[in-house]
């Protein structure tokens, strides 16, 4: 990997003042060139790291908005990944903040770039199609009342409630749009001048305020707030507490847990919408219900993962159990943990990632994409592109269909395997940094070994082993040296030759000696992929919201693609059993 060069304060303020130059003039290969640019350096401040990711990520950003807004644009993916990167560098900030403590000012500089970066994270996210995603991160920018967020979180939630097909659900999604544009079109003096008078110009807005105010009038009464409703009773208090548990970390397969954590939410509603289909009298009942019948194994492989998160959640990291006591453990001495909590947290991670190969091939063979032959070759990654290929089928090459395209990026992100690299010209590698370490810890729990461990303990005890690499590095470059020195000692002294010869033959010995145990050493250091069992936890709850959103953007696909086709003739609506 090339070595970043140190940029200063002042070439850095030089190139950010540029930057909103070019995108004031909309100089867009001008931008991409000081994408570029800004990419090659680093700062030892984590502060001016990120906001060299900001800029870079709001460069690419601004290109995709206005020129590269096609299907698979590649400017949102780099500006999703630099903004990411930015919210890596906010972490390590944080924690700088623990050694020293920055002045007010500079805190103040550091909130407000935050607030930024969530926000036009928020806003990438939402041009992806990715809705559910961006109304967390407008929500956390909200928070430190950033007037931006709030206008955009309300231009998302009216697209959301237009693209959902629960007539309910539409109304208390733009009931929350509604409120959001309230709020910030009272805070229009926040905004600059040229934003203000652009807010103030855009006709939508006022007669959106005026349109939802007369649906008020009339339907209001009729869609209590959603706090005020009751969900579905819980038979014991291990059931309520963990509905209460998938409310508050949004899992439930339901739209409006996007807004709302109330107990009305804590149903998994959203289901396969209806579509037309040729009347064919070959196909048996429970073939005409086979896509019916596949996305609700994917709920349930769902909602069986997020039971096993919420159970591993609930017991502690040290408890015993008996599932595993009827032989002796090996103890590696790595301070390993095999317990229950661990265990259902890697099930849990299995059956997620799984999820995403299960919603290719239902796209595969709903829309189509290749013949059923082709079956072996689906994998979520490639089912967007043509055969050996990177050009997209010609379904999405022209689609206005928002949660296909949210899938496709996500696709790129939930890697499938192989060298994602930008030399091998593969859109994946755009992607969000934790999610290269999802795809190994994967590979590493289907086809290798792995391990979860106390991170504390196992980061001392993997020091400890370091510092004898390193030394055993040190002991093979000063033999080689001895053993440079004698050869040349040899050519100049041939009447020592004997002896000369037996200190090289004992230095070759100990040189090979120490070479194969550091080869054996590498060779059996990297046997196991090793992850602590809090970053894993963390990882497997990603993975799991992830998953989740998928299955809500497969479902909102399906019923985009449904309703824009041509309603010709005679459509009877499907009839689906329910048990």
């Amino acid at each position: 990997m090339d070595m970043k060069e140190e940029i200063s304060i002042e070439l850095h303020n030089e190139m950010s003042a540029l930057m909103d130059e070019l995108c004031d003039q909309n100089d867009f290969d001008g931008i991409i060139q000081l994408c570029e640019d800004l990419g090659a350096y680093t700062h030892d401040s984590s502060l001016i790291r990120l906001h060299l990711f900001y800029n870079i990520g709001s460069g690419y950003s601004h290109v995709a908005a206005r020129r590269e807004i096609q299907f698979d644009s590649k400017s949102s993916g780099l500006a999703l990944l630099n903004y990411r990167k930015a919210m890596a560098e906010v972490k390590a900030f944080a924690r700088e903040c623990f050694r020293s403590v920055p002045s007010d000012e500079v805190m103040n500089y550091f909130y407000d770039l935050r607030s930024r970066i969530l926000t036009n994270m928020a806003n990438e996210l939402d041009c992806q199609g990715r809705r559910l995603e961006a109304l967390s991160y407008y929500d956390d920018s909200i928070e430190a009342s950033n007037v931006h967020a709030m206008l955009s979180k309300a231009r998302c939630l009216y697209q959301f409630a237009q693209d959902v097909y629960d007539d309910s659900h539409a109304y208390y999604l733009q009931r929350e749009s509604f409120k959001c544009y309230k709020n910030a079109l009272s805070r229009i003096d926040e905004f600059p001048l040229e934003q203000r008078n652009s807010i103030e110009s855009n006709p939508f807005h006022n007669h959106f305020l005026n349109w939802f105010q007369e649906q008020e009038i009339q339907f209001g009464s009729e869609f209590p707030e959603l706090n005020t409703l009751s969900g579905s009773s819980a038979d014991t208090k291990k059931e309520k507490d963990y509905l209460i548990w998938c409310a508050e970390h949004r899992l439930f397969i339901n739209e409006l847990n996007g807004i709302s954590t109330s107990e009305v939410v804590n149903h998994d509603v959203l289901s396969l919408p209806s579509f037309t289909a040729r009347i064919n009298t070959l196909l048996t009942t429970t073939e005409e219900l086979s896509f019916h019948g596949h996305f609700d194994e994917m709920k349930t492989d769902y909602c069986y993962a997020r039971y096993l998160a919420f159970m591993g959640s609930s017991i502690p990291l040290f408890e015993e159990h008996f599932f595993n006591s009827t032989f002796e453990h090996v103890d590696t001495l790595d301070y390993e943990i095999n317990s229950l909590k661990t265990n259902h947290l890697k099930s849990c991670f299995r059956i997620s990632y799984s999820i995403f190969d299960k919603i290719s091939f239902l796209l595969h063979r709903f829309f189509e994409l290749d013949t059923i032959q082709n079956d072996h070759q689906v994998d979520f990654k490639k089912v967007w592109f043509k055969p050996r290929s990177q050009e997209l089928k010609s379904i999405f090459q022209s689609s206005g269909n928002d949660y296909f395209r949210a899938l496709y990026f996500i696709s790129r992100e939930i890697r499938q395997g192989g060298r994602n690299t930008p030399d091998e010209q593969d859109p994946s590698y755009w992607f969000d940094p934790d999610t290269l370490r999802l795809f190994e810890i994967r590979n590493a729990m289907e086809h290798r070994a792995f391990k979860l461990v106390d991170a504390v303990c196992h980061s001392h005890h993997s020091k400890d082993n370091s510092n004898g690499i390193e030394e055993c590095r040190s002991m093979i470059l000063n033999v080689q040296q001895n053993i440079e020195l004698i050869s040349q000692q040899l050519l100049r002294e041939q009447g020592k030759k004997d002896e000369l010869e037996n200190q090289l033959e004992k230095l070759r010995g100990q040189e090979s000696s120490l070479v194969k145990d550091l080869d054996e050493k590498e060779r059996m250091s990297s046997y196991f992929t090793i992850v602590g069992v809090e970053e894993f936890e963390l990882l497997t709850m990603k993975l799991l919201t992830l998953a989740k959103d998928a299955l809500v953007y497969l479902s909102l696909a399906i019923h985009y693609e449904e309703s824009n086709k041509p309603q010709n003739g005679l459509v009877l609506p499907s009839f689906v059993p329910k048990k």
